[in-house]
C-alpha cells in the first residue's frame, strides 16, 4: 500500500529533502484567496511549514505514522490520520488543497472527487513537485537509482510506467476545469552527506540493512565524488505548481 512506502524514512526525508521557495507560497496567496488550507499527502510537513508563512488555518493530513510523527512536531496545525482519497475532513470545509511531492500515490479519480467534496465554492487545488533538472549530477543520480531499486527494475520490465511523474500534459488539461502553472528554477547545493542523504530518502532507495543498501552508497560515494569541488556539487532546480479548479 502506498501509505507505507516511506515508513522508516521519515528522519532522512525530514533532514534532506529540500523546502519549496517563498514566492510560491506567495502565488498561493494571491491566488487562492481563502481562510482554510488542506495540506493532503503531508509527510514530515516540509510544504505545510511553508504555509504556516501565511495567516491560513491548516490541516495536514497524513496516512504514514512514522512520517506523521514529524508532523506532530509542527504547532499551529491540525494533523488528521488519514488517505488522500478519504480525508475525513467535511464538507465544503477549506478553499485550497495541496499536494507537494505527493499526487503520483494518489488514485486521480477518487482524489478529485474528494476535493470536490471538501473545497468550498470557488476552491483550488495545488499540485506541487520540486524536481532537480536531469542533467549532469542528478542524472546519474536517477540512473542509480532505477539500476539499484527493485521496485522500479519490475516495474519496468513489465512495462508498467506509473512510477514516473504524472505528466505535465495532464495537469495542465485534463484534470482541471481550469489552471494556472507557476514555475520556479534555482540550484541546490549539495555536500555529501546531503546528497546520499537525499537519495536514501527516496521512497524507492534500499534501506539499511537490504541487499543492495552498501553497493548503493559506495555507487553514490563515487559519483558525488566525480562531480564535488571543495566537498561541494550543485544541481539545477526546477518547482512547478498546478493551480486549478474543478
Amino acid at each position: 500500500m502506498n501509505e507505507q512506502k516511506f515508513t522508516g524514512k521519515a528522519e532522512l526525508y525530514e533532514k534532506f529533502r529540500p523546502s519549496y521557495p517563498d514566492e510560491l507560497i506567495d502565488f498561493l496567496y494571491e491566488n487562492a484567496c481563502c481562510e482554510a488550507v488542506a495540506d493532503i499527502g503531508a509527510g514530515t510537513g516540509k510544504f505545510t511549514r511553508c504555509l504556516l508563512k501565511k495567516p491560513w488555518q491548516v490541516t495536514a493530513v497524513e496516512p504514514n505514522a512514522d512520517m506523521r510523527g514529524k508532523l506532530a512536531e509542527i504547532g499551529g496545525i491540525t494533523v488528521v490520520d488519514a488517505l488522500a482519497e478519504d480525508t475525513g475532513l467535511a464538507d465544503n470545509s477549506v478553499g485550497l488543497v495541496t499536494a507537494a511531492q505527493a499526487f503520483h500515490w494518489f488514485d486521480r479519480k477518487k482524489f478529485s472527487a474528494e476535493c470536490k467534496r471538501i473545497l468550498c465554492d470557488g476552491g483550488k487545488l495545488a499540485v506541487v513537485w520540486n524536481d532537480f533538472v536531469k542533467e549532469g549530477l542528478a542524472a546519474r543520480q536517477s540512473e542509480l537509482c532505477e539500476k539499484y531499486s527493485i521496485e522500479l527494475q519490475i516495474k519496468k520490465a513489465a512495462g508498467d510506467d506509473s512510477y514516473k511523474r504524472e505528466s505535465d500534459e495532464l495537469l495542465r488539461g485534463k484534470y482541471f476545469k481550469s489552471v494556472e502553472v507557476a514555475e520556479y528554477t534555482g540550484e541546490r547545493v549539495f555536500d555529501r552527506e546531503s546528497f546520499i542523504g537525499e537519495t536514501l530518502s527516496r521512497s524507492h532507495a534500499p534501506r539499511k540493512g537490504q541487499q543492495h543498501y552498501e553497493p548503493f552508497v559506495n555507487e553514490l560515494n563515487n559519483l558525488f565524488s566525480e562531480y564535488e569541488s571543495g566537498g561541494r556539487a550543485a544541481v539545477k532546480t526546477n518547482t512547478v505548481c498546478y493551480l486549478g479548479s474543478f
